[in-house]
């Protein structure tokens, strides 16, 4: 096995996979990155058992094979070469000879038979979504899915296919205070498929496509599995099995009052807000009246801060809410669009915030009680 190769291409196609091999796993094997040289270029390869990937890197073969190098050595050895074609080279016994100008590493490696391979889904239920619009969803949704292993449920982000409230694609996050969801309507989708897909490999799928200007995801999506394929990378998981809550059941019909807010005017008044308000358990309160929105909290021993915005409100005059001030502004940084919609209802409610016009983009939040709203 011989290969020449480019270090700062090598070097990006390691940081790639290195970012999901096991540190803490009972298996050592999968503590290594599987590289195998074949006709068409290099291929890199990590697979924790939850998640695997696989990269395929352009390089000069002289001679075809595989071998198993550790992560950390791997890594640490590529990010310090210097900036120059790079030899990689299996000798006797096991033995890696990566050579460079007048230098040279010899590291120990194992037989890569050891390695568990990456499942391959068959192509039965597949969709290719185009980059911009796959990255999109992922944004507007993931930061909404829980890290909270007693919820393992909502630690993955439900993907659903088919004809229904104006979309055939869609993505929801919950993680029990806040829900987001967002539609797309995508040419050539045909097909009903249901799915929880971790976020963890949804971030790792996010950070690779986001590195790249233009490109089309493709979707393979089993009984237990879901694969991504993005232009030199493939990425494979396992589904979250469980009953994903009913996301309808969430989004209220109808509310009393609308408010037609500037996104960025709001997200700048909720920030000040949230300065104040994370000395008091991140609370503000929501009000409307007169015409204007007022965004206020207090903490003892802080101080206080009101801010005030001019706004369009349609329906009820006056309104009040309490909220964590945290999850509101994680959605008004992920909405695009100039002007956004905030529903509001009865002081418990849920508050709900959609892009006055764009996208399928649903947000809703949960209200606090707190004595001087709900009285």
């Amino acid at each position: 096995m011989e290969f020449i190769f480019n270090k700062n291409t090598f070097q990006s196609g390691v940081s790639i996979v290195e970012r999901i091999v096991s540190t803490k796993s009972t298996l050592p094997i999968i503590g290594n990155i599987l590289i195998e040289a074949e006709k068409s270029g290099v291929k890199l390869s990590a697979n924790n058992l939850e998640m695997g990937i696989e990269i395929k890197i352009p390089a000069k073969i002289v001679k075809e094979g595989s071998i198993l190098i550790p992560a950390k050595t791997l890594s640490g050895i590529v990010s310090k070469l210097p900036d120059s074609d790079v030899n990689f080279k299996l000798k006797e016994k096991g033995v890696i000879a990566i050579s460079y100008k007048k230098s040279n590493f010899n590291i120990h490696g194992l037989p890569a038979d050891e390695f568990p391979q990456l499942p391959r889904i068959k192509e039965n239920k597949t969709i290719k979504i185009d980059k911009k619009i796959f990255q999109r969803m992922i944004e507007q949704t993931i930061f909404s899915s829980s890290s909270s292993e007693e919820k393992f449920v909502l630690n993955g982000i439900l993907f659903e296919t088919g004809k229904t409230d104006g979309s055939n694609v869609r993505m929801v996050a919950t993680d029990g205070y806040r829900l987001a969801k967002i539609g797309e309507t995508i040419d050539g989708v045909d097909i009903n498929v249901s799915a929880i897909i971790p976020s963890k490999a949804l971030s790792e799928l996010l950070k690779i496509i986001n590195a790249e200007k233009e490109g089309n995801v493709t979707i393979n999506i089993s009984s237990d599995q879901a694969a991504f394929n993005f232009n030199n990378v493939y990425l494979v998981t396992r589904l979250i099995q469980g009953q994903f809550p009913d996301y309808k059941q969430v989004i209220p019909k109808m509310l009393e009052i609308k408010i037609f807010a500037n996104t960025k005017m709001l997200l700048q008044s909720s920030e000040r807000a949230a300065v104040i308000a994370s000395q008091s358990a991140n609370i503000v309160k929501i009000e409307v009246r007169g015409g204007q929105l007022y965004i206020s909290a207090q903490a003892p021993d802080v101080g206080s801060v009101e801010e005030v915005l001019d706004v369009e409100v349609k329906g009820k005059e006056k309104a009040a809410a309490a909220f964590n001030i945290r999850l509101l502004t994680d959605a008004l940084k992920v909405i695009e669009e100039e002007f956004i919609v905030l529903e509001l209802g009865a002081p418990l409610s849920p508050g709900m915030i959609k892009p006055k016009d764009g996208p399928d983009f649903t947000y809703i939040v949960m209200p606090i009680r707190t004595q001087e709203v709900s009285a």
